[in-house]
């Protein structure tokens, strides 16, 4: 089971790198460049949300709408299916064909990414409140 553990700002939560491109791109000779994104790990989040800034510079092209439900509010947003690569190991770990939500970040955010449960409750996290966590698939 792939596994990644490190430390986190208890104001912000665990931040890890992921990287997206369109789904269907990745194939067993794909050589092309992957570009990385800071994601938050949010266990708030039921679905894994991606940036516009995301969206442009990977060259998404949306597959429909969904509403964004919030506690105050309901927004429909575009919807995109994208590939993930998770840095877990050398080679790291692909979620392929992965639907994931446009959502806007905080003007100061450290993420582009929101990692929600559809990803997070395929394998196990674990928070500690000295700071550290524990994530693997």
């Amino acid at each position: 089971m792939p596994c990644l553990s490190g430390k986190f700002d208890l104001s912000i939560g665990p931040l890890i790198n992921i990287g997206v491109i369109p789904a269907g791109v990745f194939t067993p000779s794909f050589s092309g460049q992957v570009t990385t994104f800071p994601a938050l790990i949010d266990t708030g989040a039921s679905i894994t949300c991606i940036s516009q800034g995301v969206v442009q510079t990977v060259g998404l092209q949306p597959i429909g709408m969904r509403p964004m439900v919030s506690a105050t509010h309901s927004v429909p947003v575009n919807v995109y299916l994208v590939d993930l690569f998770l840095p877990f190991g050398a080679a790291g770990f692909i979620i392929q064909g992965a639907q994931v939500m446009e959502f806007i970040p905080e003007g100061t955010a450290p993420f582009q990414i929101l990692l929600g449960r559809d990803i997070i409750c395929r394998g196990t996290l674990t928070l500690s409140f000295d700071g550290h966590f524990t994530f693997s698939l």
